[in-house]
């Protein structure tokens, strides 16, 4: 362990070149999120780059706190460490309670040193013999395991994210948790009625987002494909919700963990979107779809 520790103070530089280097590479990033961020012309590009922004400075203060533990570890605590001196001679055991080890002498014979067993008159009993295989029999293959593909099912859960005074998403669906690039994916979401009333008919979005924020799918329609108007909601009610999302051209190639983007906005006004309770325009479903190639 010693050793280990004073290796890593003798290469404490490889870990300051290696976080500076990470460091610089994600300050750029972060500067190219925020520049794009103060050219976004739309609400979803603007959130992009800042998620974008946010992660790129996060780390770089990771980065510049991993080469502060070590310049901290090596300064003031592996310095402590004795160095390994390998002439130094190594400690010998001392006897307890006064008794010394037994001292071989030159007289030893080799019967006290070696003690042979005492073989005894029984006779091993041999095995039983068995019987040749039939060579007119092919002998019979080992079956080969065969492995079986695990089903990929649907994604459910619950939500309680009011919109508006007119109405609250309850729950989701989604078709599968693994879907294959450039095949669709269904989202099914469930609307339950408040007392408020919805002044103008909403349109829902759903989003298919990448990882780094980028919008791969996408279908955006009425509730319930027209048959359920947000202005025709009541009280209690609960609306279902189907949307089958396709992946955008450019985008097919995408593979890794995908988020679904749910909100309403005036069809009229693309812009106009209904605030939540939590402070936003949208809300982020729990469930990761993970797009793998085709």
């Amino acid at each position: 362990m010693k050793i280990l520790l004073r290796w890593l103070v003798e290469y404490a530089w490889a870990f300051y070149v290696v976080c500076a280097i990470g460091a610089l590479i994600y300050l750029v990033r972060a500067l190219s999120a925020q520049r794009e961020r103060s050219l976004a012309l739309f609400t979803i590009e603007h959130e992009t780059a800042t998620v974008r922004a946010v992660r790129a400075w996060a780390m770089v203060f990771v980065f510049v706190a991993f080469a502060l533990v070590v310049f901290i570890s090596a300064t003031f605590m592996v310095n402590n460490v004795p160095a390994y001196d390998p002439t130094s001679p190594r400690p010998t055991l001392t006897p307890s309670s006064g008794v010394n080890p037994p001292t071989p002498s030159a007289t030893s014979t080799l019967t006290d040193v070696i003690t042979m067993p005492t073989l005894t008159s029984e006779t091993p009993t041999p095995p039983p013999p068995t019987s040749p295989a039939d060579p007119t029999e092919p002998p019979t293959p080992a079956p080969t395991p065969t492995s079986t593909p695990v089903a990929v099912g649907p994604l459910t859960g619950g939500m309680d994210v009011q919109f508006g005074e007119f109405g609250r998403l309850v729950g989701y669906e989604l078709s599968s948790a693994e879907v294959v690039a450039g095949e669709s994916l269904v989202v099914t979401l469930y609307w339950q009625g408040l007392e408020g009333t919805s002044p103008v008919n909403y349109t829902v979005f759903t989003h298919l987002l990448a990882e780094d924020g980028r919008l791969i799918a996408q279908h955006d329609g009425p509730p319930a494909g027209g048959s359920a108007p947000t202005s025709a909601w009541q009280a209690g009610q609960t609306i279902q919700d189907t949307h089958q999302l396709t992946f955008k051209s450019g985008a097919a190639d995408y593979t890794g963990p995908a988020t679904v983007m749910v909100g309403l906005y005036d069809p009229g006004n693309i812009n106009a979107r209904v605030s939540t309770n939590q402070g936003q325009d949208y809300v982020l479903l729990p469930g990761t779809v993970t797009v793998v190639s085709q």
